[in-house]
């Protein structure tokens, strides 16, 4: 792939993302010390008590809000900022190279952006170096495995990978889960009832309305024949997620929202040894964001329709969601 490719900065990397066979499973065993159940469960009252705080705040917005952007996305970034020890002072930095990263932006500016990842993160690393905590950026870099430890490119690559997965496909999703119960009253009023549980609702969100539509790309390492086609030893791959989680052929009515369906296993989260490694934190965001955000407006509805998408090559979600934020009546 060429340098000045617009998804380079996401395919150029010495990560999970881009290994496979012993080379992922050193990688995953590695960062997966970082990502202990216990450290994962021990954010839940921090995610409840951030998610509490942001809607106390909608309730003073007068007139419509855009929740993506007043309670989606701080609710992701607050939580990344206490997995990873990083400051909220740094979130606004974080989102301009992330948002650079996913959109259509021309090779100058990813290069750029790149570059500023790769400053950053050094900085990031020296920082946790000299003065470790208990936050995943320390873990990654105490992390040891029959003797072997992330070189600086893995741990520098890995990191991007985290932040890139850590807070915009969660924020993106949750955004997502609110458009979709908007348009679905009827789902939203059994949730709100009581009569259907927050967790069937976050699956069928991360496989309706996954926020990760496309992944660009893998590359075939052998020829491999699917549906009749062969794709090529060296060929590029798309594989689109969101495609695949709509397949009626799979799915039946697939774009229909149904808490109550047994739907078959979704590829909100990827699958095999690829599946997310923070699968149980991104599944808690949601379960929690989304109620606490309806218990407080369970009347809320959207301004408009149909609002306009984020320009990604890999994310599907509106760009922004403005919404009318009506609280319980008394």
């Amino acid at each position: 792939m060429p340098a000045d490719h617009p998804v380079a900065a996401m395919v150029g990397l010495d990560n999970m993302l881009t290994a496979d066979g012993a080379d992922h499973r050193r990688l995953r065993g590695l960062i997966s010390q970082a990502f202990t159940p216990g450290r994962i469960g021990a954010l839940r009252p921090a995610i409840c008590g951030r998610a509490e705080k942001l809607v106390e705040e909608l309730a003073l917005a007068a007139g419509p809000v855009d929740v993506k952007a007043a309670f989606a996305y701080p609710l992701s970034q607050q939580v990344f900022g206490d997995l990873f020890g990083i400051g909220e002072t740094d979130h606004g930095r974080i989102r301009a190279m992330v948002d650079t990263a996913f959109s259509t932006a021309p090779p100058d500016e990813v290069r750029a952006m790149r570059a500023e990842v790769d400053a950053y993160l050094d900085e990031v690393i020296a920082a946790k170096q000299d003065m470790p905590g208990s936050d995943v950026v320390s873990a990654l870099i105490g992390a040891r495995e029959g003797g072997e430890r992330l070189s600086t490119r893995e741990l520098r690559d890995t990191l991007w990978l985290l932040l890139t997965a850590g807070y915009e496909t969660t924020a993106s999703a949750l955004a997502n889960g609110i458009e979709t119960l908007l348009g679905s009253p009827e789902q939203l009023a059994r949730l709100c009832a009581g009569e259907a549980a927050w967790l069937a609702a976050v699956e069928e969100i991360l496989r309706a309305a996954t926020s990760v539509a496309t992944l660009p790309f893998l590359f075939a390492s052998e020829d491999v024949t699917v549906a009749g086609h062969t794709i090529a030893a060296g060929e590029a791959v798309l594989l689109c997620y969101l495609a695949a989680n709509r397949d009626p052929a799979r799915y039946g009515e697939a774009q229909a929202l149904d808490l109550g369906a047994m739907r078959p296993r979704h590829l909100g989260l990827g699958h095999g040894p690829h599946v997310c490694l923070g699968a149980a934190l991104a599944r808690a965001e949601l379960e929690i964001g989304l109620s606490t955000l309806f218990a407080r407006f369970p009347r809320a509805r959207r301004v408009e329709p149909a609002p306009p998408r984020l320009g990604s090559v890999f994310i599907n979600s509106p760009a922004a969601l403005p919404v009318h934020l009506e609280p319980a009546a008394a």
